[in-house]
């Protein structure tokens, strides 16, 4: 299921024909769009004022024109398409031969310095046929690259033109960047070995419009689907679904390319009714690619998967019984609404929302207190998520957090309310606060572009780390793009106001005396007296409002910053005066809930979709950008437009995804779907999730009341404020939860919580002394029914049911019937009955 906006054109704008067969989908257009000749005068005039697209760069220059190439629109383009900007040439770090460019061509003017400087310049405009960027590419002299173009070409031409026309670089009169539009909009080929070329239009400020398909660059997400060449023409590999990409300036358009496995398309395909929105959107892209999904799976594979996906806790023995015997048509959705109430629900959503906004003992700013400040940051979270607090307004709580709780409160009652948080006897509750300012105070956050990269990880599901130093190699970000989002937490401190350093100072003589402490004794000294109830001064998380003079930028200018202070700008949106917001992260908090985002509900709904079904609708979750498309993005686009509808409701969303027949699939595979792994045609059975591996362990083999108190508290559970990183007793044991994959949460990346399995967790789950432990503790199971007048046959269904959470079949039982009764005793038989469950697959992932 790993995943696949498109902007495209009409299919008149195709240059050529595609192979026979290839189904090519229109996309609207509003006009039907002229096209220039080979001559290039212009053809097929559409409604009056549209401009006539111009032919491609590769035409036009190929004979000799009047027409001066653009640097920003052709030089560079072709540099890129040649390869000559990329990683491995002269747009790496450090060049190649004394000549570095900007890696894809972000930065116009460095890049026309680069080629402008040295004794030898890659330029020549006294005799320009001099020039190396001529001679190197054609293998005239030496080239580490190898040849990249020929003598003659057109592509020589529009280097030679450009430089016989002066080399200019970018005039501030020049028109910005508009639009890529790709047609066609979509390909459905019919067999593997068609082609289909795809043709690549680009949109100026100016309205003007060019062919620019001869200057993409191209790839594909899956050459097991499709390949692309440097052209732009697409041949199917093989069946299955996915995106080639193509690149041209800012410009990013994915197509999706899938050839059927099956002939079950269209009119063929078989009536399935879905039950719900949801249903219906997965049925769409399922009926196009000829794969028929599982059927609805059964009542006991339905607890026990939502159990576990909602609560983290498996279904109690007798709660499947009584499930199993009810017979009323809503019994799921009742389940579901049960489950909700259960303290694991709470618990288990903390969790994740905890690996999402990087909770961790390990990297918060108060060392001293670093377990208390973890258990604060979960606690807090633990209380929205509890009272079920609109999802917007919880992570507002976090983005908008400042130390004080109100603007009239003064440092020392500041410090009053901080100390009363940590003190031993009775501590008042720091989930009562209205913000949670830990997020801000970590140790990794000491820099504004790391707070930059924490903010747009956790709460926008992006990475933007490869836009710090150049231009995103799969998105429209440039390094400037970077600098002026960073801006917006330039002035985020974490520390002591100017104004409150006397106060600090007097607050600290009167709680340690004349003692001549320094450093770390004189941090612990006052970690020791906080907690015994006194007051100490603590620094806090504030917005600087010191004066600045922000300089607007146009767009593409990609300078060095040079000491000049940069203007705020949102992602994809506008720059923001700062005088209008004394705390810029408002800005960013009205730009997220806006009905145009096109990150924040997208983020949240594609985690919890991940949490259900393995992969994303993006994949991997954390890594939405414009090469990486949705699979099926008319189904994320209603998710997260309901989402937002409802109020952010993070229940609304559990239920809508729970209540779909896309949830409730069989694991279960048939013949058109055992290879879909990304369209949801069924359940992908995955490994537990670390702590709930483990709470699983512990329950499954405890007595039937610890096992019941689990539905009704969370105390001593593995999902409850687990200190990544740090264990907490035998529960939150290091070893065990790194064996299973829990994160530690030190970096930006979904990716740090793993349920790969492995040969350490086999071994831990077959020998290690623990699991061994909880076969023979005194409030185990086995412990509970050593002297039961049960029967056999009773007492391996209850074995099954508490630990695959269902009945065994015939033949299941006969096999452990026989064991039990040729054991050493019965107790002995049981004993090996239950470590064998426990140690199948069936016990260990959730299906």
């Amino acid at each position: 299921m790993k995943s696949l906006a498109i902007s495209a054109i009409s299919l008149l704008l195709l240059a050529g024909l595609p192979s026979a067969g290839v189904v090519l989908a229109d996309g609207p257009v509003g006009d039907k769009d002229s096209v220039r000749n080979d001559s290039g005068s212009a053809v097929g005039s559409g409604q009056p004022g549209t401009k006539a697209i111009v032919a491609s760069a590769s035409q036009r220059f190929a004979a000799d024109t009047e027409e001066a190439p653009s640097f920003r629109k052709h030089v560079i383009p072709l540099v890129g398409r040649l390869g000559c900007n990329g990683r491995a040439c002269h747009g790496s770090f450090q060049g190649q031969g004394g000549f570095r460019l900007s890696l894809f061509g972000y930065d116009f003017e460095a890049d026309l310095a680069a080629m402008m400087a040295g004794d030898e310049p890659r330029t020549n405009r006294e005799k320009p046929e001099q020039s190396l960027i001529l001679k190197k590419p054609t293998m005239q002299v030496d080239h580490g690259g190898e040849e990249r173009m020929k003598k003659g070409s057109w592509q020589y031409k529009v280097l030679l033109k450009w430089i016989q026309e002066g080399a200019k670089g970018v005039a501030d009169t020049d028109p910005d960047f508009v639009s890529l539009d790709v047609a066609p909009q979509e390909l459905v080929f019919k067999k593997t070995g068609e082609t289909a070329q795809l043709r690549a239009v680009v949109t100026w400020s100016d309205g003007s419009r060019e062919d620019v398909t001869a200057l993409c660059r191209f790839t594909t997400n899956d050459e097991t689907v499709a390949k692309i060449d440097a052209n732009g023409l697409v041949t199917c590999t093989g069946k299955g679904d996915t995106h080639v990409v193509s690149f041209y300036d800012n410009g990013v358009s994915p197509i999706p390319v899938m050839l059927p496995v099956t002939d079950l398309t269209g009119p063929k395909y078989p009536a399935i009714a879905g039950r719900t929105k949801v249903d219906h959107l997965v049925l769409q892209k399922l009926r196009k690619i000829g794969v028929v999904p599982s059927e609805v799976c059964g009542d006991e594979e339905f607890l026990r998967r939502v159990s576990l996906d909602l609560t983290g806790t498996l279904p109690t023995a007798g709660e499947i019984e009584a499930f199993l015997a009810d017979k009323s048509p809503d019994k799921r959705a009742k389940k579901v609404e049960e489950l909700f109430t259960r303290p694991g629900y709470a618990a288990w959503w903390t969790t994740r929302l905890c690996d999402w906004t990087g909770a961790s003992p390990n990297n918060v700013g108060e060392n001293q207190f670093r377990n208390e400040v973890y258990q604060q940051w979960y606690r807090w979270i633990h209380k929205r998520v509890a009272d079920n607090a609109p999802y917007d307004k919880l992570v507002e709580g976090i983005v908008l957090a400042v130390g004080r709780s109100n603007s009239e409160q003064t440092f020392r009652e500041y410090c009053e309310e901080m100390s009363s948080y940590f003190r031993t006897d009775e501590p008042a509750n720091f989930a009562d606060r209205q913000t949670m300012p830990h997020f801000w105070n970590r140790r990794q956050q000491n820099m504004p572009k790391d707070k930059a990269l924490q903010f747009t990880y956790a709460f926008l599901g992006v990475r933007l780390q490869c836009a710090e130093c150049h231009k995103h190699p799969f998105d429209q970000w440039t390094k400037q793009d970077f600098d002026q989002f960073t801006a917006f937490f330039n002035n985020i401190r974490y520390g002591t106001k100017r104004d409150d350093n006397e106060a600090f100072q007097e607050m600290t003589k009167e709680l340690l005396g004349e003692a001549n402490m320094r450093g770390g004794q004189a941090q612990q000294q006052m970690a020791k007296m906080i907690r015994e109830g006194k007051t100490a001064p603590w620094r806090e998380l504030y917005v600087e409002t010191r004066a600045a003079q922000p300089q607007r930028r146009r767009p593409g200018n990609n300078a060095p910053q040079g000491g000049r202070v940069l203007t705020p700008k949102l992602l994809g949106g506008d720059e923001v005066v700062a005088q209008e917001y004394p705390d810029p992260r408002v800005a960013l908090m009205e730009w997220m809930t806006h009905d145009d985002n096109p990150y924040f509900a997208r983020a949240i709904v594609n985690r919890v979709w991940a949490n259900y079904f393995n992969v994303g609708i993006i994949e991997p979750p954390d890594d939405m950008n414009l090469a990486n498309p949705p699979s099926n993005a008319a189904l994320l686009d209603y998710l997260a437009g309901e989402f937002v509808k409802n109020g952010y409701d993070l229940k609304w969303l559990h239920r809508e995804i729970i209540a779909s027949d896309a949830y409730q699939r069989s694991w279960k595979p048939n013949e058109t779907n055992r290879l879909d792994l990304r369209n949801f045609s069924r359940a992908v059975p995955r490994r537990l999730p670390a702590e709930i591996a483990y709470d699983a362990l512990v329950q499954a083999t405890g007595n039937s009341d610890r096992a019941h108190s689990w539905l009704e508290s969370i105390d001593g559970r593995a999902i409850s404020e687990t200190l990544a990183g740090r264990g907490q007793g035998r529960q939150a044991n290091n070893y065990v939860m790194a064996v299973f994959g829990r994160p530690e949460r030190a970096s930006q990346c979904d990716c740090e919580r793993s349920n790969e399995p492995s040969l350490l967790q086999t071994v831990y789950l077959r020998n290690d002394d623990e699991v061994l432990t909880m076969l023979d503790r005194r409030d185990g199971w086995l412990a509970e029914v050593k002297n039961s007048k049960d029967a056999d046959d009773d007492l391996i269904r209850q074995a099954y049911l508490r630990t695959l959470s269902r009945l065994p079949d015939d033949n299941e039982m006969e096999i452990a019937r026989s064991h039990v009764t040729q054991s050493q005793g019965r107790d002995a038989g049981l004993r090996d009955l239950v470590w064998a469950l426990i140690n199948t697959k069936e016990f260990i992932v959730n299906h």
